[in-house]
């Protein structure tokens, strides 16, 4: 997406979106975890902020998504920040959130984990590991692609010849989540899975 819609969503509706939340639109535009967390896309966040009436109870802040449950993910409608209040639909109250996230693109990054009170993730989020189920269209030059985005520990040649014979196993301990974020990241989801 090019900033210049965003620039004009903003002027239209009266936002001001956090630029980390800004570059996050351009990058996806709208993204569904297998984690359940939901980030709207820039066509339905101003229904959306209605409808959750949040223009009526945090009116300094924009709903950027939600966790498939009860949680709404909340920004303040400021430029520099880059915090995130996970609150309660019923109860937009900031002071008392259910969580709150210091740095969105770390928590992106990771696969947005919502931490209980003990710090597990309350949606019981699996590790396992990623394999490569099918080529990228792309060929090497895919799986140095791959190979840089998942940080693997392995030489090209290697990760080569593994590829040629799919299924093949490419990384331990990573959550299907972050796996996600990765593969949308660089254009190739459904060429991975978390076994």
């Amino acid at each position: 997406m090019k900033v210049e819609k965003i620039n004009t969503f903003e002027r239209e509706y009266k936002y001001e979106l956090p630029l980390v939340y800004k570059e996050f639109l351009c990058e996806y535009d709208g993204l569904s975890l297998d984690n359940g967390c939901t980030f709207y896309s820039l066509e339905e966040l101003d229904d959306v902020n209605k409808e959750l009436q949040v223009d009526i109870y945090q009116p300094d802040t924009v709903a950027i998504g939600n966790d498939g449950g009860d949680l709404v993910f909340l920004m303040k409608q400021e430029k520099e920040t880059k915090t995130i209040y996970l609150v309660d639909a019923g109860d937009y109250d900031l002071e008392t959130p259910y969580q709150i996230i210091p740095n969105f693109n770390e928590w992106i990054e990771k696969g947005c984990e919502i931490e209980d009170i003990d710090g597990e993730d309350i949606r019981g989020v699996d590790y396992g590991d990623l394999y490569l189920t099918k080529m990228p269209k792309e060929g090497a030059k895919g799986l140095v692609t791959i190979k840089r985005a998942f940080n693997l520990e392995m030489s090209t040649g290697e990760l080569l010849q593994k590829s040629k014979n799919l299924p093949t196993k490419l990384l331990s301990n990573i959550t299907s989540s972050k796996a996600d974020i990765i593969a949308e990241k660089i254009g190739m989801s459904g060429l991975f899975e978390i076994r």
